[in-house]
């Protein structure tokens, strides 16, 4: 290796009671041989050249070694300078392979890897192809004999997520399915989201109304706010954009009906010569969906401050960016997926310990003495603004409005100047529990829960005597089913034969692809 020479065992042999079998060894060169040509079509390349180099050891007749023979000592072709790009001389150690496997749990890119590699040690010759490879040779004996799906599942199992899968085309059939799913995670009986909020996703929108019809749908008002100024750009002259952006916010975050009526004239005065935007405006959002995005509406709703749907895109976001690229299966997205869960879970844990033992200067007066440690702080911290509006608010429920109070059912600033001109510190029952829940943990008040949700002994029965009722063929059928529930390992499933069209719309007017799917 110091002389960039590479020396191999061409042959071995072991002595045994066989005549002509003797202990030797037998060394060539890397580049000894010929190569053997293939008409296969396929470019190809080998680095035989026919090398004569060659050298015979045999052990010493006293014992006291080996003994080198040389058989040819020159080379018919040149020296490299470097070893780099060498398929041997690059081979991973087994320290190295681990090294490999650590990092690739991590999902840590492989040029990366290589990286490391190569600051472990400085004269590493080691290749991103091989790199690749081992990583290959990883997932394959991580997965064995079982299929993506069965693995996906596995993971899944080990990871102890609640889980139902099915294939189905129908977009809408599909949200049902998913928020009855959804519906079935609650412990309580008649326990259902007062508010769901969602993008304006019609087919979503319908499916919400048949499963949750008692819940109030909202719609993200930061992305319909973006939707608007991109029609306003290319309807409006440059000059009255910011104009007209400013009346349309006006318009979304009007207080009462009577000013909504206000603000939406202000804004038709000022559009009578843009009326493709305008139509837009009243036609897309506010004549169909007034009630799910303007706050004369959605501020009589419990929505405890989720009116965007920012939160699940910041998720998607840091999802995407652990994913790093769209190249990989299921089982890649599934394991990313749940390692961005867990890192999420922690940073929540964590906010929960710092509303128990930190407590910000601002809440360290006496009148939020109930409060400190049992409430988290984003609702401190929005008393503690409501709390400003006071001096000119008083205790007059007309001038308040009592917006905190009805979105956040938090005490809103009549509320607090009640309890200022009495005396008395904050009251722990005037906050809605779901600001003081500072634990993941599920909460069931004594008794009111007997567990006959869960219990799965008349349908075990029930399951039994079907089976027992049913002739060989009908059993197993059902035992096949049944199997696919108590071993998710080998379900049957798999992913789509092609990868559906997802990004972008239809350009041309008529009808969509085939194989397109929103």
């Amino acid at each position: 290796m110091d002389n960039t020479i590479t020396i191999i065992i061409n042959r071995s042999d072991n002595e045994t009671v066989k005549r002509g079998r003797s202990n030797k060894l037998i060394f060539d060169c890397d580049k000894g041989g010929k190569h053997k040509s293939t008409d296969s079509g396929i470019q190809s390349a080998s680095k035989k050249c026919g090398c004569p180099f060659k050298i015979r050891s045999t052990p010493a007749k006293d014992g006291s070694g080996w003994k080198i023979d040389v058989k040819y000592g020159l080379h018919n072709h040149g020296l490299p300078d470097r070893l780099e790009g060498h398929s041997f001389i690059g081979r991973l150690t087994t320290d190295e392979k681990q090294h490999v496997a650590d990092l690739t749990k991590r999902h840590v890119l492989p040029r990366h890897i290589l990286l490391s590699l190569q600051d472990q040690d400085p004269e590493n010759v080691t290749r991103i192809t091989q790199v690749y490879k081992h990583k290959s040779v990883i997932q394959k004996e991580i997965r064995g004999p079982r299929s993506e799906i069965q693995h996906l599942f596995k993971l899944i199992e080990d990871a102890g997520y609640v889980y139902w899968s099915r294939k189905k085309d129908n977009l809408e059939v599909n949200f049902c399915w998913v928020l009855e799913k959804l519906k079935e995670l609650f412990v309580k009986k008649d326990l259902c989201p007062q508010v769901i909020l969602t993008d304006r996703d019609l087919a979503l929108m319908k499916a919400i109304e048949i499963v949750f019809p008692r819940s109030i749908n909202l719609l993200c008002s930061f992305r319909i706010n973006k939707n608007v100024g991109a029609k306003c750009k290319q309807h409006v002259v440059n000059d009255l954009q910011k104009t007209i952006d400013t009346l349309w916010m006006e318009v979304v975050w009007a207080s009462d009906e009577v000013e909504y009526g206000q603000r939406l004239h202000q804004l038709e005065q000022a559009c009578v010569n843009y009326s493709g935007f305008i139509n837009y405006v009243k036609d897309t959002w506010l004549t169909p969906h007034r009630h799910r995005l303007v706050g004369a509406w959605i501020n009589r709703v419990l929505h405890l401050g989720n009116t965007t749907t920012n939160r699940i895109e910041s998720a998607h976001w840091k999802l995407k960016k652990m994913l790093g690229n769209s190249i990989g299966d299921m089982v890649k997205y599934g394991e990313v997926m749940n390692n961005n869960l867990r890192l999420q879970l922690g940073n929540i844990r964590a906010s929960f310990q710092k509303s128990f033992y930190e407590v910000e200067h601002a809440h360290i007066s006496p009148f939020y003495g109930y409060l400190r440690g049992s409430v988290s702080r984003a609702a401190l911290r929005r008393i503690a603004e409501e709390l400003l509006r006071v001096d000119y608010v008083g205790t007059n429920r007309q001038i308040c409005g009592c917006t905190l109070r009805t979105s956040y059912e938090l005490p809103c600033a009549c509320e607090l100047g009640r309890y200022t001109l009495g005396g008395i510190p904050i009251p722990i029952d005037v906050v809605h529990v779901h600001w003081r829940k500072l634990t993941m943990e599920v909460e069931l008040e004594v008794g009111a829960y007997d567990g006959s949700e869960v219990d799965m002994t008349c349908a075990i029965d029930e399951l039994w005597k079907r089976f027992r009722s049913l002739d060989d063929i009908g059993k197993k059928a059902l035992k096949s089913r049944v199997c696919e529930l108590a071993y998710p390992t080998i379900n049957p499933l798999c992913p789509p034969p092609e990868k559906l069209k997802t990004k972008g719309g239809v350009k041309k007017k008529g009808k969509k692809p085939a194989v397109y799917d929103v």
